[in-house]
């Protein structure tokens, strides 16, 4: 649930708090940043970022911003005065929105939806924290690796107006409510409101999938991984009928999927028939652009990626399959749909194939985000009974319940793959996108390992998601 910041920034404490947002939280919000000098303004290009260079002491100027609704003000300015002036104005503009301020002047400030943080108390308890005998308070508690989270609820979120009880906390529980600055140990039959901070614990990949939850983060694919979904096609490899197919199957996710734009890149034009039929989908949000020049395709699909922020990269499965290629895009760390002569239309299900390792795990919350964006049924094809994999099942069915999305899970003692072959028409199959899948060995017969065999099920679209 992205939302709008205001962040008023002087100083070299906001510079790096701007540097640090950057680096972690680009995605989270909307940032609108006020700056006078332009050593602290970071050096970006992301439409989450807005930057306004004037002076926020002046009211005239600041309430031209206040068009907008914001969810949040965060004062962080290098002087007393400034950051009084700048906090009567906000108080002025919008006197009930939420208003944090950096204070290192111990000032005598009150009121409601106001948040002062004593810089000074902060670096004492830091230090405090370092002591010997000495308790550290929510704060590096615990294994320090996620185990312990604060999780603010926001207005629209699932969790909003339920009973504690009535959420299912398997492998976390939320251990405290904090309402109006007043701790509450929770009961079953207490409801959570908006703005209350829930303390969770718990494992800490079950606290991720959590927090997205709670934060209503699913829905997003191909975001974290980039905006735009890219649709490479070689005329030259490919029969019409491949490429037509490759164009309705982009077009077929470009409509589900959240992307912004789909980039529709070709090669090797010769088929005037096939360049008029793709013209048709040329508008505001699909872009077709044809290569007559020949360039080194691995350098153009580079430049491309990075300059159209490409977050799914779409192809066909007879060009995944050739080594060099699928190892260029293992490099990129951006999923790639393969697709094939299969119609997209008819999908019923995504497929995920369980195995003995981790990646899986990795991939579980982007795999529940495809089917939900795809409005199509989730099954698990279970590769052995190991213990390893109950747990990886039970991982699934935990975050089944948090996204509110049932799973199908296919047990079988054997490889699934021929069961796969032989029952399965219309479905996506999805795989972590591992060192094991670039460096697979096509038509190797000694070869077990699900990811190594992905090409077995070629007949069948696959997205293959970073595990890194």
């Amino acid at each position: 649930m992205q939302v709008d910041v205001l962040i008023l920034a002087d100083g070299i404490v906001a510079k790096h708090l701007l540097q640090r947002i950057v680096k972690n939280y680009v995605t989270t919000n909307r940032y609108h940043v006020v700056y006078m000098d332009d050593s602290i303004k970071p050096d970006i290009d992301n439409e989450n970022f807005l930057f306004y260079k004037l002076d926020p002491t002046s009211f005239v100027k600041l309430s031209q911003l206040f068009k907008r609704r914001f969810t949040e003000v965060v004062i962080v300015l290098a002087n007393k005065i400034d950051t009084l002036a700048s906090f009567e104005n906000v108080r002025k503009l919008d006197p009930n929105v939420t208003t944090v301020i950096l204070d290192r002047w111990d000032l005598q400030i009150e009121g409601k939806n106001f948040i002062r943080l004593d810089a000074n108390e902060i670096l004492a308890n830091r230090v405090v924290d370092h002591l010997p005998n000495v308790p550290v308070i929510a704060q590096n508690v615990g294994l320090g690796e996620g185990e312990i989270m604060e999780v603010l609820v926001p207005f629209g979120s699932a969790y909003v107006y339920r009973h504690v009880g009535s959420i299912e906390q398997k492998n976390w529980k939320i251990a405290a409510i904090y309402r109006n600055n007043k701790l509450i140990l929770p009961t079953p039959d207490l409801m959570i409101y908006p703005n209350d901070l829930l303390l969770l614990i718990g494992e800490p990949s079950v606290l991720k999938e959590v927090f997205k939850s709670i934060k209503r983060e699913v829905g997003q694919f191909p975001m974290p991984f980039g905006l735009n979904s890219y649709l490479f096609i070689d005329m030259e490899a490919l029969s019409t009928k491949s490429l037509r197919h490759m164009v309705l199957g982009a077009i077929y996710v470009h409509k589900r999927f959240k992307d912004k734009k789909l980039i529709i890149r070709i090669i090797n034009p010769n088929d005037l028939e096939f360049l008029d039929f793709i013209r048709k989908y040329d508008s505001e949000d699909v872009e077709v652009i044809i290569d007559y020049y020949g360039k080194e395709i691995f350098t153009l699909m580079k430049k491309d990626i990075k300059s159209f922020r490409v977050g799914l990269f779409i192809t066909h499965a007879f060009l995944f399959e050739k080594s060099n290629f699928r190892k260029f895009l293992y490099t990129l760390s951006i999923p790639v749909l393969a697709l094939s002569d299969k119609s997209m239309d008819n999908l019923k299900e995504v497929g995920l194939i369980l195995s003995k390792n981790s990646n899986v795990e990795k991939i579980s919350s982007i795999v529940f985000d495809i089917a939900i964006q795809l409005k199509l049924s989730l099954k698990l094809f279970q590769y052995s009974e190991e213990e390893k994999n109950e747990k990886v099942i039970e991982h699934f069915e935990n975050l089944a319940t948090i996204f509110s999305k049932p799973i199908i899970i296919k047990k079988s003692k054997t490889n699934p793959i021929r069961e796969i072959i032989q029952n399965e028409n219309n479905i996506l199959m999805v795989y972590p996108f591992s060192k094991k899948v670039a460096d697979a060995k096509i038509w190797n017969i000694f070869c077990t390992d699900p990811e190594a065999l992905f090409y077995r099920l070629n007949q069948y679209p696959q997205i293959f998601i970073p595990t890194s």
